[in-house]
């Protein structure tokens, strides 16, 4: 149950940190980074709910404002 707890708690810190960072890129026009920063989630991310949120942000990202 602890390792479920921690790898909830992790993935949720990192798709936090992760969707932080591509706002950031997205306000400043840089789309491939913000796209970038969800393909890195995904490379690592073991939480099924936490995949699915950042395939979402990945396959709704315009390439504009």
């Amino acid at each position: 149950m602890r390792e479920a707890e921690r790898r909830i708690a992790e993935g949720s810190n990192r798709l936090t940190d992760a969707l932080h960072r591509m706002w950031s890129f997205q306000r400043q026009g840089d789309f491939d980074s913000a796209r970038q920063q969800m393909r890195d989630v995904l490379a690592v991310e073991v939480v099924p709910y936490y995949r699915e949120l950042a395939l979402e942000q990945l396959s709704g990202m315009s390439d504009e404002p």
